[in-house]
């Protein structure tokens, strides 16, 4: 038998979801949505600060800029009007970093590979490339299965 969770190098989860025009009337409201349609939360999952993460770092990047993890903790703390704990940012800033939607040079954080693209491109060429890289092997594999029923 092989030990199957040590093959798994990473998952990604796409969901294909109704956008609705009440999700459209809000910013936090679309976070939330394109956090659950690109897997980083489960439905009926609340993760607020992962949202309220996600939703700074988008707003950083659509005005230019890559912040330091004090500049995140700050205006984490300016738009939630809460003292956050720094160590539950931390874990999500590498959580996201880990799953590679998010880099780190020189103590910056910037969305993808860190270029100026807009975020449409930049999450469907960081999913595109993960989902390429799935089917490599997979493609591998079906060829394997079908010269085997032949």
């Amino acid at each position: 038998m092989l030990p199957e969770s040590k093959l798994i190098r990473s998952e990604l989860t796409v969901r294909e979801l109704a956008l609705p025009d009440e999700v459209l009337l809000a910013r936090k409201s679309l976070v939330r949505w394109l956090a659950l349609s690109l897997g980083l939360i489960m439905p009926n999952e609340s993760r607020k600060l992962l949202l309220d993460i996600l939703d700074v770092l988008l707003e950083f990047h659509v005005k230019g800029g890559s912040p330091t993890t004090k500049d995140i903790l700050a205006r984490l703390e300016e738009t939630t009007k809460e003292k956050q704990n720094p160590k539950a940012v931390y874990y999500h800033l590498l959580r996201l970093k880990n799953f590679g939607i998010l880099s780190r040079v020189k103590g910056r954080y910037q969305l993808g590979e860190g270029d100026d693209s807009n975020l449409k491109d930049i999450f469907r060429s960081f999913y595109l490339k993960k989902t390429n890289l799935a089917f490599a092997n997979i493609g591998t594999a079906l060829d394997k299965l079908e010269s085997s029923y032949r």
